[in-house]
């Protein structure tokens, strides 16, 4: 590791403990908007009233309950809250779901990876812009300084009748598949080839800088390496004995992503990150991994992360060519041909394998972002997926 790598990992790290020690000795329970909670167990009625009511006048929080702790890359909790009748009146949210960073943990991994920027940007700006199904807002905030944020947005299970799940509890239908692509590219579509997209949001990375980043912070590549070892049971033999080549095949492909076409790309469409509505609509979460790259990157991990092995294998070609009929349904006039997306589609399976490599592969520096069922199964099939459309071969190497 370079001496560079080790004087930022070590910044991160003292000043992530430091901003955590003083909230813990101090704390802190704000109500006004001028400073963001620490987390949700900070939260008063005064500063929900702030943040949610400021549009109806007379209306106020009556009183809030917290759900069941959830945590991964950051923490998630429910809110459930009861206004005065101002607020009854006028419909204000009930049922909301949020997204915060109170550990030592969950924010230096957030802010080694350089994901809190991106989410604060979706919910706070891009999320109205866009017309996918995905959750609306209520309040959104980051402090850079401490790497304190909170996220409210409405709680879909509840406004949406969505369900949510995992690799493990949900088969993808035709039907879904299909709606999944034309998500991604209506997404796509709005900022394809948008010449002021990098300068209207100046920390949007491109994947080869992004990846530099957790390499260096992260040492993200070290965790792949040893993820082979921790999923060798479920890979195919000759995908295990490329494992040498693989973080070759890696940069490869990010170089390919970076050189675009580029767009906004989602970057982590895995299962657990989508939700079905009750009337069947998709709808995809979590946006704090976007990036400035190219759309066949977010539609190769989508293919793979919910289909089921025999389900991919038989509608993959027909979903390549619906995304790019859906691309031009949307807007976008210079939609690759066939052959092209398909050739981008076979060269983005590393990017599908090294996130949950990098997952099952994690130090102790991050926290634990996903169980070690879900990672093996989504490493089975990203791993089968990179033997069946010979991902090597077609990155030349």
């Amino acid at each position: 590791m370079s001496l560079a790598s080790i004087t930022a990992i070590l910044g991160a790290v003292q000043r992530t403990g430091r901003s955590i020690l003083w909230e813990r000795l101090v704390r802190p329970k704000p109500t006004t908007l001028d400073k963001v909670p620490p987390s949700v167990d900070a939260l008063t009625r005064e500063w929900l009233t702030a943040a949610l009511c400021s549009d109806v006048p007379g209306a106020e929080v009556d009183h809030f309950e917290l759900g069941v702790k959830d945590n991964g890359t950051s923490a998630r909790r429910t809110i459930t809250v009861t206004y005065n009748a101002a607020g009854r009146r006028a419909g204000m949210p009930e049922h909301l779901f949020s997204k915060s960073t109170p550990t030592f943990l969950t924010r230096l991994a957030t802010s080694m990876a350089n994901l809190l920027a991106a989410e604060h940007a979706f919910y706070s700006d891009i999320r109205g812009k866009v017309d996918i199904e995905a959750p609306v807002a209520r309040y959104a905030a980051w402090d850079p300084k401490t790497n304190r944020s909170l996220f409210i947005m409405d709680d879909v299970t509840k406004t949406r009748g969505a369900k949510v799940g995992t690799i493990l509890t949900r088969e993808v239908t035709r039907e879904q598949a299909e709606d999944m692509v034309d998500l991604l590219a209506r997404l796509h579509a709005k900022y394809w080839g948008d010449p002021e997209l990098a300068s209207s949001y100046p920390w949007l990375m491109d994947p080869v800088s992004w990846q530099r980043r957790i390499d260096r912070l992260m040492l993200m590549h070290r965790n792949a390496v040893v993820g082979f070892d921790r999923a060798r049971a479920v890979m195919p033999e000759e995908i295990y004995a490329r494992r040498d080549d693989f973080l070759q095949a890696l940069r490869r492909c990010r170089q390919i992503s970076a050189d675009g076409p580029r767009t906004l790309i989602h970057t982590d469409v895995h299962a657990g990150n989508w939700y079905v509505t009750a009337d069947g609509r998709m709808g995809l979460l979590d946006y704090q991994c976007m990036l400035h790259g190219l759309g066949t990157q977010d539609l190769t991990y989508a293919l793979i992360g919910n289909l089921t092995i025999d389900n991919r294998r038989l509608w993959e070609r027909d979903l390549v060519m619906l995304y790019g009929e859906c691309l031009a349904k949307h807007g976008v006039t210079e939609v690759p041909e066939f052959d092209q997306l398909w050739l981008q589609y076979r060269q983005m399976v590393p990017h599908a394998m090294f996130m949950w490599l990098g997952t099952i592969g994690a130090n102790k520096l991050q926290p634990q972002m996903q169980t070690r069922e879900v990672c093996l199964v989504n490493l089975e099939r990203s791993s089968r997926a990179c033997a069946d459309l010979d991902a090597f071969g077609s990155l030349v190497l």
